[in-house]
């Protein structure tokens, strides 16, 4: 229970919030904004089955708390307690209340109503990609969206501002072959892209027409079985 691998994921969730309630066999983490929700399939990562562990402004203490314990260690659950111990060293850690907790008890069903809806581009962003557009962004700080842009067959990752006032003239993209059946334009914040993992991931662009709305699908390649979803503005 709660082996290396399932440690490295919760370090992913918690780029995007120190708050979640982790869960067997799907967790599903959102952002304090609602805008960016990550899914990890836990069961793809460890087999040991675990109850709800509701934890409050409180994973990155929960993460570090493993960090004290050898490969070896035996982790139990016994209702709000997470008891963990090895050869020499044990700790009982006190979750929080579920019952508190609504705004974070999420579930997989927007990531399955998301995966339903038709992809209007897929491409591709490889480690160097994230990596650089991270860094650009800390070049150009009057620049605070990611703007995807789909024209000619290839998506356009690039920084811009919407605040055109507050922003200068410069300029960085990164442009990707992809599979498009639409051309359009749409942003999100570059904070909620800080908070990608730096990995290879598969981009699904998907646009609901009876809504007239977008949402970006990112699949991790490396790790497997990790989602983000993002809501994004036109």
């Amino acid at each position: 229970m709660f082996n290396k691998n399932v440690i490295t994921v919760l370090k992913e969730i918690n780029k995007v919030t120190d708050t979640v309630i982790l869960k067997y066999p799907v967790t599903v983490a959102v952002s304090s904004s609602m805008d960016v929700l990550v899914q990890c399939d836990i069961s793809k990562l460890d087999s040991d089955v675990f109850e709800d562990v509701p934890l409050k402004d409180s994973l990155s203490e929960f993460i570090s708390l493993f960090g004290l314990f050898s490969d070896d260690k035996s982790v139990s659950i016994e209702g709000n307690v997470v008891n963990i111990s090895d050869d020499s060293t044990e700790s009982k850690y006190i979750t929080a209340n579920s019952a508190l907790m609504d705004f974070w008890d999420k579930d997989a069903t927007p990531f399955e109503k998301t995966e339903a809806v038709a992809s209007v581009a897929t491409f591709k962003l490889t480690v160097d990609d994230i990596k650089n557009i991270k860094s650009a962004s800390g070049v150009f700080k009057d620049l605070t969206e990611v703007i995807f842009t789909s024209k000619d067959g290839d998506v356009k990752v690039s920084l811009g501002a919407t605040n055109k006032f507050n922003a200068k003239s410069n300029t960085y993209s990164v442009t990707k072959p992809a599979n498009t059946s639409k051309e359009f334009e749409i942003k999100i914040p570059v904070e909620n892209f800080k908070m990608f993992s730096e990995s290879n991931y598969t981009v699904d662009v998907k646009y609901n027409s009876a809504k007239d709305s977008y949402r970006i699908l990112l699949n991790n390649e490396s790790l497997e079985g990790y989602k983000v979803l993002l809501t994004v503005k036109v």
